[in-house]
């Protein structure tokens, strides 16, 4: 008899014996189990050796003074990550930090449980969904950012909820879930704006289905309707930040980052706004001449409106739209050979910090080029699928979906720290590589497979 049968006769002996027996044979036995109790293991020895961290972005949401409910906002900062800090900070404010780091670390552990949730409906191989589950469970990239105080860690969740909403909708449509589906995408927004790219694709989404099911037409409806009310309250949030801070948009991070972004195109002296060209290039020749001294020149920021920075911004990427497109290219050829993780948190000075740090690095190492390479393969696959089958592949294309929308509104609206700014997509990117390896897995024979000859 094998050591396993033998285990299992055990445990069916014990579990007879009574029904907390039989309970706690079953969370024993359980799959998700095991992989809740090492990820916990794992995740345990790795934040030992991080330290809570702030970062330049961190001050900004703990001091977060403004009323929404009373038409108040932050033009830097959307709401949902100050209240949940808030929402922290009412069970104590003594040591904050601490307890908002707690809180991402608990919110993180727990979504281990929403994603084995999705890969156990989506994959038909045991070994793949407990692989794919446990690397999401023990990925130290992504566990990182739970001990920092800025919104990537609740982005994670946030990216895999939208993908659980989406997958029990894909498996069970109804109208309650086509409407809590669009709604969460405001929310997903109000988070992080970089989320905005999930509204046209819930749009299309819902356009699509509507085209292809005539019969679930009064679903897709549902979907729709709920994106106009989307539209509507993103609307509205703009149009109070228009009345607060002179921007009409989401957020002011978004003028920052395009600043940035024209100016490394060298593009910033086509705009529609002397004045504002000229503040420019004089910033860029003094700090090449003080490269040493930082915050000299002229506060572009504070300066000009919002709006003004905005509508300049427009302007030169309309007048020289090709050397824009080359430079938004340059980006994704200088990345190519970069890492796709990056380490933020900062670590402990101690030998098992360093250790840690070293596995961290020789383990999750991807570069951005089979990033490009999964992304182009999962195309041709897609529409190869569908060609063959006559059938959307509605969910491998939303996960598609999501990772290219990521990767562009990164690159895009980004100007530096590509890594972080793409990490809201890993849960996607994980679930979207074990889809292939299960289905290779599941199309292997496995009793021909033991049967093949060992010297072939």
């Amino acid at each position: 008899m094998s050591i396993k049968n033998d285990l299992q006769l055990k445990l069916a002996s014990f579990a007879q014996k009574g029904r907390w027996n039989n309970i706690l044979v079953k969370i024993i036995s359980a799959q998700l189990s095991w992989i809740l109790i090492i990820s916990a293991i794992v995740r345990s020895v790795y934040y030992t050796a991080l330290l809570n961290t702030q970062v330049v972005d961190t001050a900004s949401y703990i001091n977060y003074h403004a009323n929404l409910l009373m038409g108040e906002t932050d033009g830097r900062r959307t709401p949902v990550y100050p209240y949940f800090i808030k929402l922290i900070g009412l069970f104590g404010h003594q040591n904050l930090i601490g307890h908002v780091i707690t809180a991402q670390m608990v919110i993180s552990f727990l979504s281990i449980i929403i994603f084995y949730k999705v890969v156990q409906a989506c994959f038909k191989k045991r070994a793949v969904i407990f692989a794919a589950s446990l690397l999401y469970g023990v990925m130290l990239p992504v566990i990182n950012f739970d001990k920092i105080v800025i919104t990537e860690s609740l982005s994670v969740t946030c990216s895999l909820i939208f993908i659980y909403m989406m997958a029990a909708y894909l498996q069970k449509p109804g109208n309650i879930k086509a409407w809590l589906l669009t709604l969460y995408v405001f929310i997903a927004i109000m988070l992080r704006p970089s989320f905005i790219y999930l509204l046209p694709l819930i749009m299309a989404f819902w356009f699509l289905r509507w085209m292809i099911f005539k019969k679930d037409w009064k679903m897709c409806l549902s979907g729709l309707a709920a994106s106009v009310v989307v539209i509507l309250l993103i609307l509205g949030y703009s149009n109070l930040n228009k009345r607060n801070v002179d921007f009409n948009g989401i957020s002011l991070i978004s003028n920052n980052n395009e600043m940035a972004v024209i100016e490394q195109a060298g593009i910033y002296m086509y705009g529609n706004d002397p004045e504002i060209s000229a503040a420019v290039k004089s910033n860029l020749c003094l700090s090449r001449q003080c490269s040493d001294q930082k915050g000299l020149g002229i506060n572009i920021a504070k300066r000009y409106s919002p709006e003004r920075i905005h509508q300049f911004i427009v302007a030169c990427i309309k007048n020289q739209p090709v050397v824009y497109a080359l430079h938004m290219c340059g980006k994704l050829i200088d990345l190519q050979s970069a890492n796709i993780f990056t380490n933020y948190a900062d670590h402990k000075l101690t030998y098992l910090a360093f250790r840690v740090n070293n596995i961290e690095y020789l383990i999750f190492c991807v570069t951005f080029n089979l990033l490009y390479i999964l992304i182009a393969f999962s195309l041709a696959l897609i529409i190869y699928s569908w060609i063959r089958s006559k059938q959307v592949p509605w969910f491998k294309m939303v996960l598609w979906l999501l990772i290219t929308g990521q990767m562009a509104v990164a690159i895009i609206g980004g100007y530096s720290e590509y890594q972080r700014l793409i990490l809201a997509v890993m849960p996607a990117l994980i679930i979207l590589v074990f889809s292939y390896i299960d289905k290779i897995y599941f199309a292997i024979d496995h009793d021909k497979w033991q049967r093949y000859p060992a010297s072939v």
